[in-house]
């Protein structure tokens, strides 16, 4: 019995490794093949912005695009949606509606709402949410502050979006992100929820105006902020996922879908052109073009500036 066992020990042990070899090999496939796109992402890119030169240049010196892309749009999902202006009181919102700085938005009990900005990034306000555009602002760097006073947000931050300061700020926190989708929930007493589905979120916790501590938020991590209990540490713990979450997810999946449509319309004549001379399926195409919109490439460093804001919408 005890050579037997040895056998079957021996064998685990090399199954195990050739386990273990597939595992690697999987995995440097994986990389090989990332890389490979990444490769291939970098000599389209100049391809296409030639193309976007010589088709869209007339396009982009409008007067009117420019002012167009410093708005954030509010979409009415359900129920009645109320906003308020700086200085104004409370109004039924209209649906499609642009918002701009101190633009307040409120939604009731049966009620949801979006707000979509520079029309690649999303706000999604569950139903008994107040939050506040505290700055909005596209020039040399691209910023947008939201104060979220009550309710449930889900936050989706794309690369593509040309937003180089995204910041959530509540009664007792301030969080900082860039490329990330997250839920914040402040309670009734100010207490604040942060949980990050996937990159990395700062955030910080605030005690008479002054940053007590900060922390980093990764994907599948959450913190819950005490307002009556300010010494209390942050701790980190695992995301719960609900069923809103879960939904918020199966939206942002169909936003890229129409980030995604958005870009093949735009290179759709030559499309043909740059799988002939770049050697690409449709399949790499694809997944090169959600892999900008995600963030995982870059235009080029020495890409002009007007061509950049196109690329990020």
């Amino acid at each position: 019995m005890g050579k037997e066992a040895e056998k079957i020990s021996k064998k685990e042990i090399n199954h195990n490794k050739i386990d273990k070899k597939i595992s690697e090999k999987k995995n440097n496939n994986k990389v090989e093949k990332s890389n490979s796109l990444k490769k291939r992402f970098r000599l389209i890119i100049p391809v296409i912005i030639i193309i976007c030169l010589i088709v869209i240049v007339g396009f982009l010196l409008t007067p009117e695009v420019v002012a167009d892309k410093a708005k954030a749009q509010l979409i009415i999902n359900s129920g009645e949606v109320q906003i308020k202006s700086n200085g104004e009181s409370w109004k039924s919102a209209k649906n499609g509606m642009y918002l701009y700085s101190y633009d307040s938005v409120k939604t009731s009990d049966n009620s949801s709402a979006s707000i979509i900005l520079f029309e690649t990034s999303i706000v999604r306000l569950d139903s008994n949410t107040q939050v506040t555009i505290e700055e909005l602002i596209r020039d040399e760097e691209t910023s947008v502050t939201i104060q979220q006073d009550s309710g449930r947000t889900w936050n989706t931050v794309y690369k593509i979006s040309g937003i180089d300061n995204y910041e959530m700020q509540t009664p007792t926190t301030v969080a900082s992100v860039r490329g990330t989708a997250f839920v914040v929930i402040v309670l009734e007493n100010g207490s604040s929820y942060y949980g990050v589905s996937h990159g990395v979120l700062n955030v910080s916790k605030i005690t008479d105006g002054e940053i007590q501590e900060s922390i980093d938020v990764s994907g599948n991590e959450s913190v819950f902020i005490y307002i009556d209990v300010p010494k209390k540490k942050i701790k980190v713990k695992p995301l719960v996922r609900d069923e809103w979450i879960d939904e918020n997810l199966i939206s942002d999946d169909q936003f890229v879908e129409d980030l995604k449509d958005e870009i093949y319309d735009r290179i759709d004549d030559y499309i043909s052109q740059i799988k002939a001379e770049y050697g690409i399926s449709d399949q790499e195409l694809d997944a090169l073009i959600e892999g900008y919109i995600l963030g995982y490439f870059d235009l080029p460093k020495d890409t002009p500036k007007w061509i950049r804001e196109l690329f990020e919408f």
